[in-house]
């Protein structure tokens, strides 16, 4: 059996672009942008692999319009490399809610076609416990409960037997050619390609959607940032301002319906010198980002913390002959 993988990376980060990288046999396809690490996972599995490759990924991949990564996912069809697409639920997992894909990649495929899956609706749900790490008592002896999708087992069955056997089931699955993609500038997005049934749309009661829309407002809220204002352009920081003032005020478009929605405030400049404050607004827990950065000011300390031993030695080993020696007399003062 040859080489095979299945990775589920961090989504949508950013990295580091090495030198003469459009040289290296991974990007001969093209560099991904420094701005998504998105496809530099994708190419340099694909280097590695002589198998499949299974993908667990945003599904902003599937339609990027970003030239580069855009180029990348051209090239990736062309070769027939990508075996099928599968569009999983939203809320599938407890650090995101955004919505996730499977692409799997066969370096030895036998058909010139690629299979997509659309499992939106093919889910259940369950409510999971979680117990709160950080903040003392009142929150590590608290027990959270959060629900999330998951796919049953017959639902993973049928998927499977639909890439299996190249299944074309409306509102369900699609077996499209190479020439139907290009057709499609190249759009890995399952919708485009499955028959759906027309029918009277139909939406969600409002409060949901608001019930939504405010939840993700309360997770961008419930860290709130106070940077000085040159030191907020300096970090990169004043663009995230400008994108918060620059959004429309959608509360008034919720009113309409009789729904109140939350307003956006997770960033303030200041003209205090040098000021940057982190403030936790979350009065039931500590947001994920925040356990994220905990976790890496841990790693910072223990690194700090070994350097600090190190320095330690350094100074107990140059000190003993001396105060052997009595070069260095404890007795007085400043040990002259």
């Amino acid at each position: 059996m040859g080489r095979s993988l299945v990775s589920n990376p961090p989504y949508n980060m950013k990295w580091n672009i090495p030198l003469f990288a459009q040289i290296q046999p991974r990007f001969y396809d093209g560099v991904p942008p420094a701005s998504n690490a998105n496809f530099a996972f994708i190419l340099t599995a694909l280097n590695w692999i002589d198998d499949k490759a299974a993908f667990i990924l945003p599904t902003g991949v599937l339609s990027t319009d970003n030239a580069d990564e855009k180029q990348i996912r051209k090239a990736l069809i062309e070769k027939n490399l990508i075996d099928s697409v599968i569009c999983l639920p939203d809320k599938m997992f407890e650090s995101t809610s955004i919505g996730t894909c499977i692409i799997v990649f066969d370096k030895q495929k036998k058909t010139q076609t690629v299979e997509f899956v659309d499992m939106r609706k093919a889910y259940e749900e369950e409510q999971r416990e979680q117990n709160g790490q950080f903040g003392g008592a009142s929150h590590e002896n608290r027990t959270y409960y959060k629900t999330v999708k998951v796919i049953p087992e017959d639902a993973m069955n049928k998927a499977i037997k639909a890439i299996q056997e190249r299944i074309n089931e409306p509102e369900f699955s699609k077996a499209a050619s190479i020439e139907e993609l290009k057709e499609n500038d190249y759009l890995l997005v399952p919708s485009r390609y499955i028959d759906f049934q027309e029918r009277e749309t139909k939406h969600r009661a409002y409060e949901d959607i608001v019930k939504d829309y405010n939840h993700i407002v309360q997770a961008m809220n419930s860290i709130k940032l106070t940077v000085n204002e040159s030191l907020a352009k300096a970090l990169g920081l004043y663009e995230t301002f400008q994108m918060m003032q620059s959004q429309p005020d959608v509360t008034e478009s919720f009113s309409i319906v009789g729904c109140k929605a939350d307003k956006e405030s997770f960033i303030t400049l200041s003209k205090n010198a040098a000021e940057f404050k982190i403030e936790n607004r979350d009065k039931e827990r500590v947001p994920e980002i925040i356990l994220l950065f905990l976790n890496m000011w841990k790693q910072h300390i223990m690194y700090l913390n070994n350097e600090q031993n190190i320095i330690l030695a350094e100074f107990r080993d140059a000190l003993l002959p001396d105060l052997m020696s009595g070069k260095i007399d404890v007795t007085k003062k400043g040990g002259k």
